[in-house]
């Protein structure tokens, strides 16, 4: 299964994390960045910005991301037909994010951590229940342009309670 993946990439993300020394200040720039692309994202996500999320995603076959509905797609030209089907799909979304912890695990290596409520209106006007739940992120600074860009994504949902 190609979910196993997620242990060893966490794995080695932080074995390598381990072997890196920054300074303070390079560690503070390093999750100012990462935190100003994470608001980026949930910004283009809420705007339904298809060219900037898709910009914000690391451009290659290893890329992963897991939805809240259990989609997955595994390399960027999946996460490219997914995004234009969710969003030809709905009429808008609101992810609002709580709590983020950005830990910068090498000057090339972070992860983001942060819970989430979403609501999405489909493109037939109907409201799906809201959803909240968790969201991983694994980002990896793109040598090609020195971005921060999402390298693993993990999104999941909690079943809605009833009071």
């Amino acid at each position: 299964m190609r979910c196993s993946r997620l242990p060893l990439v966490l794995g080695c993300v932080v074995v390598m994390g381990c072997s890196t020394e920054m300074s303070l200040r390079q560690v503070t720039e390093a999750e100012q960045a990462v935190n100003s692309r994470l608001d980026t994202w949930v910004r283009a996500l809420n705007n339904g910005e298809l060219d900037t999320l898709l910009l914000m995603h690391h451009r290659v076959s290893e890329l992963t991301v897991i939805w809240g509905t259990g989609q997955e797609a595994h390399g960027w030209e999946e996460e490219e037909t997914f995004y234009r089907e969710f969003f030809a799909s709905i009429d808008r979304m609101n992810l609002a994010m709580q709590r983020p912890e950005t830990q910068i695990l090498t000057p090339r290596f972070a992860i983001t951590t942060l819970r989430h409520s979403t609501d999405v209106i489909r493109a037939d006007g109907e409201r799906d229940a809201p959803m909240a739940g968790h969201v991983t992120l694994v980002w990896v600074k793109d040598p090609t342009d020195d971005q921060w860009k999402i390298h693993l994504s993990h999104m999941s949902f909690r079943p809605p309670t009833i009071d």
